[in-house]
C-alpha cells in the first residue's frame, strides 16, 4: 500500500464571479481578463459552457525519459465547430507574479466525438459563447513553481491573503 501524500489548505468561500466570453475571445485570455476585471488572483474556475471555433490541447503520454515516465504532447489542433461539455480549472499566479491558468477541458465535434486535455494558453475562440463560473479564494495563495520530484510547473497551496486583498 501506497503513502497518502497531500499538500493543501483551507480556503473560506470568495465572491463567485459569473459572466461569458464573447464570440472570437480566447478562453484562457478571457478568463485572465474576467479575473483582472474583478481583481481576482487566486480562483477555481467551476464551469464552462459553450462552444469553439477551434481548439488547442495537450495531454500527457508515455515518456521514459520523463521524471514520473511521462511528459505533455505537443498541442493538438482540433478542428471546429466544437461543444463544450465541461471545464473546469485553477486560477493562480506564477512565482514572478503574473497569471496562470490551469484549465482542462472536454469537448464534442459535430461526429459526436469527445475530446479532453489540458487547454494551452492561445488557440481556443469561443465561437458563440463561453458561460463561467469562477469561485474565488481570498485568503488563499496559488502559486504555480517547477517541481523537483515530477519535473512539471504545478501550483502549490499557501495559507495568507493576496497583496492587496
Amino acid at each position: 500500500m501506497s503513502d497518502v501524500r497531500i499538500q493543501a489548505v483551507v480556503s473560506q468561500t470568495g465572491r463567485k464571479i459569473i459572466g461569458r466570453l464573447l464570440p472570437g475571445t480566447d478562453l484562457i485570455k478571457g478568463i485572465e481578463a474576467m479575473c483582472r476585471c474583478h481583481d481576482v488572483k487566486y480562483a477555481n474556475v467551476v464551469s464552462v459552457i459553450g462552444s469553439l471555433m477551434e481548439a488547442r490541447i495537450v495531454y500527457v503520454v508515455a515518456d521514459e525519459a520523463g521524471k514520473k515516465g511521462i511528459r505533455y504532447d505537443d498541442p493538438v489542433w482540433l478542428e471546429g465547430p466544437l461543444e463544450i461539455l465541461a471545464s473546469q480549472g485553477i486560477v493562480g499566479r506564477t512565482v514572478d507574479d503574473e497569471p496562470s491558468i490551469h484549465l482542462h477541458c472536454l469537448m464534442s465535434d459535430p461526429a459526436m466525438t469527445v475530446y479532453g486535455g489540458h487547454v494551452v494558453e492561445e488557440g481556443n475562440p469561443v465561437l458563440v459563447t463561453a458561460e463561467i463560473l469562477i469561485q474565488e479564494v481570498s485568503d488563499v495563495q496559488i502559486i504555480r513553481r517547477q517541481d523537483e520530484e515530477t519535473g512539471f510547473p504545478l501550483f502549490s497551496f499557501h495559507p495568507g491573503r493576496a497583496a492587496g486583498a
